[in-house]
């Protein structure tokens, strides 16, 4: 942005669709987008292995020890296990808190609060890293379909 050639700079649209700029709404949608997205892919494969790349600073080791005890519980007791240290179960958590959230137990609820605003919040300040680390790995698939909205086009030369 600070470049003397005006054709090395990012355009406007470009900075307005940095992550920084994210409403809250966008911000938790995109973590949807992305769980959706990965669901199915092997621990083995490219994204995955993007994702999970410097994902321990993001997970902080083991992200369920950076919850509440009422929301850790509530998901130890849904089907399906989250692996404590993956970013991809993370965003699979949040997902599914997202999804689920009226069926939750009204302490959980509380816990969450209000989506999007707090719900978001409530993981952004336990993860602060997690946003630009799933963004930058995710960069690579900016192409497909439902990613496209998230990056900006590159500019021509």
């Amino acid at each position: 942005m600070l470049s003397m050639e005006p054709q090395r700079r990012p355009s406007a649209e470009s900075v307005l669709k940095h992550p920084f700029f994210w409403s809250l709404e966008k911000q938790l949608q995109f973590f949807q987008d992305v769980s959706d997205r990965i669901a199915k892919e092997t621990s083995d494969g490219p994204i995955i292995k993007k994702l999970e790349s410097g994902g321990q600073e993001v997970v902080r080791n083991n992200w369920m020890e950076h919850i509440t005890a009422v929301l850790r519980k509530d998901l130890k007791n849904r089907k399906g296990a989250y692996e404590e240290n993956s970013v991809k179960s993370l965003l699979r958590a949040i997902r599914n808190k997202k999804h689920h959230y009226h069926d939750s137990p009204a302490e959980v609820q509380e816990t969450l609060g209000s989506i999007p605003d707090d719900f978001v919040s409530y993981f952004t300040s336990r993860f602060p890293h997690l946003l630009l680390h799933t963004y930058l790995a995710m960069r690579s698939f900016a192409e497909e379909l439902i990613f496209q909205e998230y990056y900006p086009k590159l500019r021509e030369s």
